[in-house]
């Protein structure tokens, strides 16, 4: 059965069709040929796992996001890190890590993270004669932080597979997620000097102040999301509602740049990128479920054993299956199929579940923006206009930044756990 099942999903990956159809039609195809079991287990259990109340965070999170693009709020995100940062030399490049670390902590989407800043930075970047390379570079890394800061799409989807707190996961990718942004910074420094990139000049205290008082309710929605989660007010999956709601009525009633004429678009759109997680998340659970069944899991786990016991080995060595998975897979079905294959291991090699989960999330962050399917890389070059090819001398650097976070995230847990711990008693 195992042979049949994979053998149908890379035929299927390999003529274009859609991952979630590519899942789907692996399981029935496996039941159907090699197993006693009705097909119809593939129904149930893309019901079962299409159920889940949690789900609800990932329509409002895009929604979210679509009312925050449209409303112009990252322009006046952007606009303030401007204020802040964009006299150091590099400072535009600086402006779109900060920016999108800002959007991050709203969005919850890569794409959406991506889109609305790099609408805005890369071509001034491209003005300021950066480069195409390096404008699509650090675009697209810092756009991958948008699924570390919280609140984060993937993380909803990570909690409700392998049963790990959303809220933990939350609190966990905060330091990560800072430590992600200085690292592409301090990177875009160091070419920024070595290109010999001007100086903006610094922005004087009033405009600083004007800028921060035009933006305090766009920060602010950061401030309401994370404050009621960590106060208990209310979950995950409330604040993406509220967050949603309070997008829209500052976009439409304070800013007044969402218009009646906008909100069919960013419904539809919200509709769409909904449909399309959920679908994905019920197929791959059959797929899952199939795997599990076949006692996959215990398989994989004592090939992975019989390789090293060495800790620091086999996390190297499911990091790296994680970070080529990222290449060629998108973020859903590597943490419905993947994830629960490797999450015993990880906890027989000491590892704290919400741990575990950043490490999972992390390296999802890294596999966004890499070729030949990061969207986040795809997203910045179809504004720039360059090759991914042309970027990639580059792109490395910005890419080995990453790594080295992942790296030390894994070798200091505590940059995980500290806040989960802190708030909420655990790791």
């Amino acid at each position: 059965m195992i042979e049949v099942i994979f053998l149908t999903f890379v035929l299927l990956m390999l003529i274009n069709l859609p991952v979630a159809f590519c899942l789907g039609i692996a399981s029935v195809t496996a039941l159907f040929f090699c197993s006693d079991i009705s097909i119809l287990v593939v129904v149930q259990r893309m019901y079962t796992a299409s159920e889940s109340f949690s789900l609800l965070a990932v329509p409002f999170f895009v929604m979210a996001g679509g009312f925050m693009e449209t409303g112009g709020i990252s322009r006046k995100l952007v606009r303030f890190t401007s204020t802040l940062v964009g006299h150091i030399r590099g400072g535009l490049a600086l402006v779109s890590v900060v920016a999108a670390m800002f959007f991050a902590g709203i969005s919850g989407s890569t794409a959406a993270d991506t889109a609305a800043i790099g609408s805005i930075t890369i071509p001034a970047m491209i003005r300021k004669k950066y480069g195409k390379d390096m404008a699509t570079s650090v675009q697209a890394t810092a756009g991958a932080i948008g699924i570390i800061i919280p609140p984060s799409i993937p993380m909803v989807i990570l909690g409700i597979t392998a049963g790990i707190s959303i809220g933990g996961l939350f609190l966990g990718g905060i330091i990560p997620g800072i430590l992600m942004g200085i690292a592409l910074m301090i990177t875009s420094v160091i070419i920024a000097k070595k290109r010999g990139l001007p100086f903006e000049p610094r922005s004087p205290l009033k405009d600083v102040w004007i800028s921060f008082k035009d933006s305090i309710l766009a920060i602010l929605t950061i401030v309401i999301i994370m404050g009621g989660i960590l106060s208990g007010v209310f979950t995950p999956t409330e604040a993406s509602i509220i967050a949603a709601t309070y997008c829209f009525i500052v976009g439409f009633f304070v800013y007044k740049e969402i218009t009646l004429k906008d909100i069919p678009r960013i419904l539809v759109q919200t509709g769409l990128t909904t449909g399309m997680v959920i679908l994905v998340v019920a197929t791959a659970s059959s797929f899952g479920w199939i795997l599990s069944a076949e006692r996959i899991p215990t398989a994989i786990a004592n090939a992975i054993f019989a390789i090293s016991s060495n800790k620091y080995i086999i996390l190297i060595l499911i990091n790296a299956l994680l970070l080529f998975l990222g290449t060629f897979l998108d973020i859903a079905p590597i943490i419905i199929v993947v994830v629960p294959i490797i999450y015993p291991i990880a906890l027989s090699l000491g590892m704290t579940p919400i741990h575990y989960g950043i490490m999972i999330i992390v390296n999802m962050a890294i596999g966004q923006c890499t070729p030949p399917v990061g969207i986040a890389l795809f997203v910045s070059s179809s504004i720039s206009k360059v090759s991914i090819g042309d970027m990639m001398g580059v792109f490395i650097k910005y890419l080995f930044a990453m790594v080295v976070v992942l790296v030390l995230i894994i070798a200091v847990p505590d940059l995980v756990t500290f806040i989960p711990e802190l708030v909420l008693g655990t790791k």
